[in-house]
């Protein structure tokens, strides 16, 4: 405990605008409302003080990981690392009237961007709407809906490498593939900004398909209880939630945790689940769908590790 105090009042003293929270309550910092606390927690205001951050966590061999709004992530009961999550500083958003491109910064929430530019009647990320994550979430996870993806729409990406270098790189130069990308494979870079570029429509048009979008989420997804959003990947020309449902474990609980009875590949947490009860559902599932159809699933959400 002495040495964990130590280096967080070293991390503190090199810190420039942004605030250093010990022992952050985790159930606060994700969707699924899960988990203990963890080491520390930066709330991170420029990229000079992410940089010292990780640079001191590398020299000290303490994990750290940029966690957006928690909205993929299922969270331990303690983590010994330093969360990042970007303050108002990266919130930043400018829409660019003659080439119909936005840039975002990578802490802006995905419903707001979705919202920007329906003002200007900009299409191609209406499906952001439903998301609860931010920007740089959706880029790292390639996030997608109703037959779109964000790459779809991106020219280029501002970023720090694992040594903290400033990098621009533009769509070409990234692999994207489903729900998958650079930044989500190399889990030591931080997304700080993105550029789109997108399609002109009319505002009426671009509100009413941002409407359809919510309504869909409404009334096909799970509203009541804290989740993560979609738990399994789609294997290969088939859709997780009809395998789940056709092995019957609609509405199976593991503690507090339970496959919701909406929508089968979304977990719900009924109030007071933990870590291990996500865990033990998500192996049991894993495990039933291979018996019934060899057919191994993956998780589309990460674990803090």
């Amino acid at each position: 405990m002495k040495n964990d105090l130590l280096f967080l009042e070293h991390l503190r003293a090199d810190l420039e605008q942004s605030k250093l929270l010990v022992h952050p309550a985790l159930n606060r910092l994700n969707t699924w409302k899960l988990g203990g606390t963890a080491l520390a927690l930066l709330n991170a205001e420029c990229e000079a003080d992410i940089c010292s951050t990780t640079e001191n966590c590398l020299l000290n061999g303490v994990p750290w990981r940029v966690i957006g709004k928690g909205s993929n992530l299922l969270m331990p009961e303690f983590w010994p690392g330093i969360l990042i999550r970007l303050g108002k500083n990266f919130r930043k958003l400018e829409i660019v009237d003659q080439d119909s491109s936005a840039n975002f910064g990578a802490g802006v929430a995905d419903a707001t961007a979705a919202q920007k530019l329906s003002h200007k009647g900009w299409s191609g990320l209406e499906f952001l709407i439903g998301i609860p994550g931010t920007i740089g979430g959706a880029i790292c996870m390639n996030a997608g809906a109703h037959g779109s993806q964000i790459c779809d729409f991106l020219k280029s990406v501002d970023w720090l490498d694992e040594r903290g270098n400033w990098r621009r790189s533009n769509r070409e130069e990234l692999n994207f593939a489903y729900r998958s990308s650079p930044f989500s494979t190399s889990k030591k870079t931080v997304v700080l900004m993105a550029n789109f570029s997108l399609l002109s429509k009319s505002t009426r048009e671009v509100r009413q398909k941002m409407l359809e979008f919510h309504n869909f989420r409404i009334e096909k997804q799970p509203q009541k209880h804290p989740n993560c959003g979609s738990v399994f990947r789609n294997p290969p020309n088939v859709i997780a939630a009809e395998l789940i449902e056709a092995s019957g474990l609609k509405g199976k609980t593991f503690g507090c945790m339970q496959i919701s009875k909406v929508h089968s590949n979304f977990m719900v947490n009924l109030g007071g689940a933990t870590f291990n009860d996500a865990l033990k559902l998500i192996e049991f599932v894993k495990d039933k769908i291979w018996i019934d159809h060899k057919i191994e699933l993956s998780t589309e959400v990460h674990t803090l590790t």
